[in-house]
Order: structure tokens, then C-alpha cells, then sequence
């Protein structure tokens, strides 16, 4: 089994047993290996986990974003890693304000992006909506140290989920509306990487590929 496979194996049993699971099924795709589950909670609203690898074994990637409810101060969590000809190449990591944050959560990914910060990977424009903690590497033969550290970063996104679920204040009125905004920015953000709808064309075609993105990846929703 590949590591990729493996983490997101780790990443959906730990969402299996904190969230509620709906499964996305698509049509046979060239043989490709291609996974995608929504996990919703009283304090997610939308939480997306893809597993995909081409059957060439060109492409392989595992792909986490957590949206929090409207009502509920939470930054949005994002996890990514990416293979390329059997080589991880890139891992992605973040709790992005939207605009809200939480300094624990932001304290613990600055400790973890201190031990990676040498793995440093140079970034495009279209991330500048990240937060200043970004954690943006090419793990190279760190790989492990750098998986176990986001996966401590999820692990503890999740129970503050569960506190948040507990939790009897509520966001109102404007703050929702800026809370809406700042998720729709995120997902707008994104969007503006071409490479991922690029790579998804290829095997599935532009159409499919920019309804994936839009409508699965990366939604918009009005106020």
C-alpha cells in the first residue's frame, strides 16, 4: 500500500468516528483510483476527504478541507499532499482564518511549521490567503515526520470541533455574513490554482473536471 493510500485510510477512519460520512460515487474513470467522502458535523458543515491515483501512476494525491458552520468562530482546516511519478512532492497544511481563528490551533501549526520550515517550498501568488502559518514543503526523506505532525494538526482540529459542538455561543447576524465571506474567499482562492483542475481534465475532461472543482472541491455559497 502506498503512504498516500495510507494517510488517507488514517484520515477517514479518524472523520468516520467524529463525523457523519456521505460517500460520493463516481463512473469508472480509466481505471483510476479516484474517493470522495463528505463529513458533516453540529460545528462542520462541510468537510471533504479525496483520495485519487491515476492508473498510471503519474498522479497520486490525498486532499482534506474541513469548513466550519457559519454559526461557529473556527478557521477552516486544509491538508494536502501530492506524488508525482511516485515521488511526494509537495505537502499543504493550514488553519486558515475566515475570518476567524483560534490561538491554540494557531500556536500548535506554528510549533509544527518551526520543524518543517527547512523543507520550505517557494509558493505562487494565489496563496497569499493562507495564514501566515502556512505550512508549504517538499517533504523529501521527511516525509513520515512531516505526516505525523499534520496529522496531530487534524487530530486536533477535531476536538476543537467537539468543544465547538458543545459550546452554546453562536455567531450572529454580520459575524455570519463575514463568516460566509471569508469561506467563499477561501474556496475562490483556490480555485485560482489552474493546476488542479488541469490535471483532474486530463482524465476525466474540462467540463467534469471544472464541475469537481466548483461544485465538490471548492463551493460558493450566497449570503
Amino acid at each position: 500500500m502506498s503512504s498516500l493510500k495510507n494517510l488517507y485510510l488514517k484520515l477517514k477512519e479518524e472523520s468516520d468516528i467524529n463525523f457523519q460520512r456521505i460517500d460520493i460515487t463516481h463512473s469508472e474513470i480509466n481505471n483510476c483510483e479516484w474517493l470522495n467522502h463528505i463529513f458533516i458535523s453540529p460545528s462542520i458543515r462541510y468537510g471533504h476527504l479525496e483520495y485519487f491515483k491515476s492508473n498510471n501512476d503519474k498522479i497520486e494525491v490525498v486532499h482534506c478541507v474541513f469548513f466550519p458552520s457559519y454559526f461557529k468562530a473556527m478557521p477552516i482546516f486544509g491538508f494536502d499532499v501530492i506524488s508525482l511519478g511516485g515521488k511526494i512532492t509537495g505537502l499543504f497544511c493550514d488553519f486558515t482564518p475566515s475570518p476567524y481563528t483560534n490561538l491554540t490551533l494557531q500556536s500548535s501549526i506554528k510549533n509544527a511549521n518551526c520543524t518543517l520550515s527547512h523543507l520550505k517550498r517557494d509558493l505562487p501568488g494565489w496563496t497569499e490567503f493562507f495564514s501566515p502559518e502556512f505550512i508549504a514543503i517538499a517533504p523529501n526523506n521527511e516525509y513520515e515526520k512531516a505526516e505525523h505532525s499534520c496529522l496531530d494538526l487534524f487530530d486536533l482540529y477535531i476536538k476543537y470541533s467537539q468543544i465547538m459542538d458543545l459550546n452554546s455561543s453562536y455567531l450572529l447576524g454580520e459575524d455570519v455574513k463575514k463568516h460566509i465571506d471569508g469561506q467563499n474567499k477561501y474556496s475562490l482562492g483556490q480555485r485560482k490554482n489552474s493546476k488542479t483542475q488541469k490535471a483532474l481534465a486530463s482524465y476525466i475532461g474540462e467540463n467534469a473536471a471544472k464541475e469537481f472543482v466548483d461544485n465538490v472541491l471548492f463551493p460558493i455559497f450566497n449570503k
